[in-house]
């Protein structure tokens, strides 16, 4: 799983590196905004944000099923609830029947 991540990490690293370069140098010739165009920035500055939560909540979601799975398959205790959404529903397994 380590590699996995290590590989993941690698990615991230060259897709920041050629994005922040193209913004660098699109930084000069930075178009002027049309007037009355305002609303539609903010709209949009507002839509990235909330996608920006959903990209976060999804990084959460995925990291505490990958502590879930290497749990089931022995190889790690199961996170602790700090570690874990507080949303989340507990764990069948440990619940009494009765």
């Amino acid at each position: 799983m380590s590699v996995f991540i290590f590989i993941i990490v690698i990615v991230g690293l060259v897709t920041f590196g050629e994005v922040a370069s193209k913004w660098l140098e699109a930084g000069a010739a930075r178009p002027t905004l049309e007037p009355g165009r305002e609303d539609e920035v903010e709209q949009l500055r507002e839509q990235v944000a909330l996608l920006a939560d959903r990209v976060d909540r999804l990084t959460e979601e995925q990291r505490f099923m990958t502590r879930l799975l290497e749990a089931s398959s022995g190889s790690q205790a199961l996170p602790s609830d700090t570690e874990s959404r507080s949303d989340q529903l507990p764990d069948p397994r440990t619940q009494d029947p009765s």
